[in-house]
C-alpha cells in the first residue's frame, strides 16, 4: 500500500528508475510540500492541491477564485492544515483525514489562538487549573 497512513492505493513500482513508496496521487508531493514525508497532514494538503480544492474549510474563502491572478505556490503558502483535535495531533488516530483542515492563515491563527497554542505547553497545564 501506498506510504500514507489512509491511502488504499498501490504504490507506483518504479519512477525513473527508482522504487516508490506513494502511489501516483501521493508521489505528487514534491511539487507542493517537499517535507511531506515527515509531516503527515502536509499530505492531505497535497490532496486538496490536487483537486483544486483550495477552500477554507472554515470560513469558505476559495482561495484560487479570491486570488485569481496570484501563483499557486502563494496560495498554497496562504493555506494551513488544522488538526481539528489538537489533543491527538501526532497518534495514529489524530493523523487522519477525519482529524484535518484547511484553513486560510487567519482563519488559523485565530483558531490556534483560542485553543491557547501560543502558550508554551509546559504552562498550559498551569492555565488549565
Amino acid at each position: 500500500m501506498c506510504k500514507v497512513s489512509w491511502c488504499t492505493k498501490e504504490p507506483l513500482k518504479y519512477m525513473n528508475g527508482v522504487p516508490k513508496a506513494y502511489c501516483e496521487l501521493h508521489v505528487q508531493y514534491k511539487k507542493y510540500a517537499a517535507n511531506a514525508p515527515v509531516r503527515p497532514w502536509l499530505m492531505y494538503k497535497v490532496e486538496k492541491v490536487i483537486n483544486n480544492d483550495l477552500v477554507c474549510e472554515h470560513c469558505g474563502l476559495d482561495m484560487v477564485k479570491h486570488y485569481k491572478n496570484t501563483n499557486l505556490k502563494a496560495i498554497i503558502t496562504a493555506m494551513d492544515v488544522d488538526h481539528i483535535n489538537p489533543a491527538i495531533k501526532g497518534t495514529p488516530e489524530g493523523e487522519q483525514p477525519s482529524n484535518y483542515q484547511l484553513l486560510c492563515k487567519m482563519c488559523h491563527i485565530i483558531k490556534s489562538y483560542d485553543e491557547g497554542d501560543y502558550v508554551n505547553k509546559k504552562y498550559k497545564r498551569d492555565l488549565e487549573s
